[in-house]
């Protein structure tokens, strides 16, 4: 079997700011099929008409008008050319940053064991089988095509709290399997180590304080926050000082070098690489672009 790594799409889905974007595909009219692939971003799609058969991690599964499709991070998907006569469908694909930050209860609770897949739910909400979560979903995904493209004051609220709402009601009504239940006291060490690093971010913070934090070793702690976290202690530093930065340079009343030094980064060339991987454009062209306030 290849490697899974082969089939990643790199392709971005909205913008650095608002990473969500919507898709209508049609199958085999305008498309021949879906190259199996994954993403980082979740998935939800409605079959608006038709039918045909979806390979959801290699495996075949069949989805007709009315079904409902959620797909999170990591999960290989795509319709294989020559199988369906056709297929309507109407999707979003977003990346589950929109829906909170990493400091978030929620985001630990709920969305990092999507990400990190040990909290899967079934891939096919059938209207048949489950009509009432389908219908609820179907409604979601609505209200959540309409404030997508609404250009009113807020929308961008109204579809983060639809997204949050589906998920919501897949955690109430779906059937999921949950590989391994993060414990209250994960959560508390988890909450004590994040808060330290929210408070702390403008000056160096070293793996060993944050161990001391939870009476681990450095060696354990580096593995318990990857485990839990989806990431080293170090990127989620960062990550929390790129949210900083992102926001004081939109404003534009601050320049590059005072952002860089004020948010923790002692030195401004690392400061340019990690900011234009984080957001695909150097600190400087953020400045100028002002997305932080976002597209209209």
């Amino acid at each position: 079997m290849k490697e899974k790594k082969m089939y990643r799409e790199e392709n971005q889905h909205g913008s650095p700011l608002f990473p969500i974007e919507y898709y209508n595909c049609v199958y085999p009219a305008r498309l021949p099929g879906l190259p199996v692939h994954w993403h980082e971003e979740f998935e939800i799609t409605c079959v608006r008409r038709g039918q045909g058969t979806y390979l959801i991690d290699l495996e075949p599964c069949p989805v007709k008008e009315g079904d409902v499709l959620f797909l999170t991070s990591g999960i290989l998907h795509g319709i294989p050319a020559g199988g369906t006569d056709f297929l309507e469908t109407d999707s979003f694909v977003f990346h589950p940053s929109l829906l909170g930050g990493p400091l978030d209860l929620c985001s630990v609770k709920y969305l990092a064991p999507l990400e990190q897949g040990e909290v899967r739910f079934p891939a096919v909400i059938s209207g048949e089988r489950e009509p009432r979560l389908a219908a609820e979903l179907a409604g979601m995904f609505a209200r959540l095509k309409k404030e997508f493209d609404s250009e009113e004051e807020g929308h961008e609220l109204a579809v983060k709290g639809e997204l949050l709402k589906a998920l919501a009601a897949l955690y109430r009504e779906a059937p999921f399997e949950r590989k391994e239940k993060q414990n209250q006291e994960v959560l508390e060490k988890l909450k004590t180590v994040t808060g330290y690093i929210k408070e702390n971010y403008q000056r160096p913070v070293s793996v060993a304080e944050l161990a001391d934090l939870c009476h681990f070793s450095e060696y354990y702690f580096m593995r318990f926050f990857k485990q839990y976290m989806n990431m080293t202690c170090v990127e989620y530093i960062n990550q929390c000082r790129m949210e900083e930065a992102a926001a004081r340079l939109a404003s534009g009343r601050e320049s590059v070098t005072e952002v860089a030094l004020d948010t923790g980064f002692g030195n401004l060339s690392y400061f340019n690489r990690v900011f234009k991987k984080r957001f695909g454009m150097t600190p400087g062209a953020y400045r100028k672009d002002g997305r932080y306030e976002g597209e209209k």
